[in-house]
C-alpha cells in the first residue's frame, strides 16, 4: 500500500490552513517546503513581525494543517528569515 502525497497537498492548501490557523497573517506568510517524512512545514513570512505572531500561531498552526490534509502528521513549523528562500553560500571557482 502506498502512502498518499500529502506534500503537495500541504502546500496546496497551505492558505486555507493559515487561515484557519491564523487568518490576520493571511497574505504575510508563505510555505516553502513541507518534509512529509519528519513532519516539518517550513515557511516564510513577508517581515520579521510576522515571523514573531507564527511563532505564536505555530501550535494552531500545526492542528490546523493536520486537521485540513488527511495523513499530514505536521509535527513542526520552521520560520526561515524574511523574503526569499536562502539558499547555501557557493564557494568561489579557483583555477
Amino acid at each position: 500500500m502506498v502512502a498518499p502525497a500529502v506534500d503537495g497537498s500541504v502546500l496546496a492548501q497551505f492558505n486555507n490552513i493559515l487561515a484557519a490557523a491564523a487568518p490576520e497573517l493571511a497574505g504575510h506568510v508563505r510555505a516553502v517546503q513541507f518534509d512529509a517524512d519528519i513532519g516539518r512545514l517550513d515557511v516564510t513570512p513577508d517581515a520579521p513581525a510576522y515571523g514573531t505572531q507564527l511563532r505564536w500561531r505555530a501550535p494552531e498552526l500545526i492542528e490546523a494543517a493536520n486537521e485540513r490534509v488527511q495523513g499530514a502528521n505536521v509535527r513542526a513549523v520552521h520560520i526561515q528569515g524574511p523574503g526569499p528562500p536562502r539558499r547555501p553560500p557557493t564557494r568561489p571557482c579557483i583555477r
